[in-house]
């Protein structure tokens, strides 16, 4: 089984108006893994959920980097039972905790192996690959402004906006349901791809554009890390900011 290192980096930051940092993420370059989670709920309890999911769900992914061969279906499989893990540890830390009923969180996971990325999200945090300077979003947001874009009943999203739906109400989270519905996909690696996981605190306020241009702008992932966080802090910085670059060793 080959799997692929990564060179990474990674940012987190709690954005200019709150006063907790509710992200979490985990990288680990030489397994080819990454995770991310944006939590949501009480005080103090969004921090505590984003902890719980991402760790879980790196713990369940770190024994399948580490085996042997797996075809496409095992490891689309392996990358959606890593959030469904995730979901249950959430849930089990209500039930020793009920003071922490009602948090949620996010969650995007990546994989690296066999020239492919395997991903699992449930939420509104992203997974984006820049390749040939195209910059593509490979996840769909869970959320209620992409559920109505989806059901054409607006045109695009100032519409939305206009209407009153604010970008931050969910439709999927860690934490919600029980039997939550987790989306998973895979693609084909290419030489020189780039890998962008992140909060909304980070696409919810930078264009896709905008994101696009500041990755092209800069080869080296470390300053390319520090730019688009400054570009999102300077769109704002209303949310917590967090992203992770992975570029994959082939």
């Amino acid at each position: 089984m080959a799997v692929h290192p990564l060179e990474c980096e990674y940012l987190t930051h709690v954005g200019l108006v709150r006063q907790h940092n509710e992200d979490y993420l985990v990288c680990f370059p030489e397994l080819g893994i990454l995770v991310l989670g944006d939590g949501m709920g009480g005080h103090r309890a969004g921090e505590i959920a984003s902890r719980i999911a991402v760790e879980a769900a790196a713990e369940a992914l770190l024994p399948a980097q580490e085996e042997d061969a797996a075809d496409d279906l095992e490891s689309l499989l392996r990358i959606g039972r890593a959030a469904e893990v995730a979901n249950r540890a959430v849930f089990a830390a209500v039930e020793r905790d009920p003071d922490l009923r009602g948090m949620g969180t996010t969650l995007v996971a990546a994989m690296f192996r066999e020239r492919h990325v395997y991903f699992s999200h449930v939420g509104d945090s992203r997974l984006y690959r820049l390749r040939d300077g195209h910059l593509r979003c490979l996840t769909r947001d869970h959320s209620l402004v992409q559920e109505v874009l989806d059901n054409g009943l607006f045109a695009n999203r100032a519409e939305v906006h206009a209407a009153g739906i604010r970008d931050n109400i969910l439709t999927r989270c860690i934490g919600l349901d029980p039997d939550m519905e987790v989306d998973v996909g895979d693609a084909a690696l290419q030489q020189g791809d780039i890998y962008l996981a992140c909060s909304d605190g980070l696409c919810g306020r930078v264009s896709d554009e905008r994101l696009r241009h500041v990755m092209l702008s800069h080869p080296d992932l470390e300053t390319m890390a520090r730019e688009l966080m400054e570009v999102a802090l300077a769109a704002g910085g209303q949310d917590n900011i967090s992203l992770i670059l992975a570029r994959p060793r082939l």
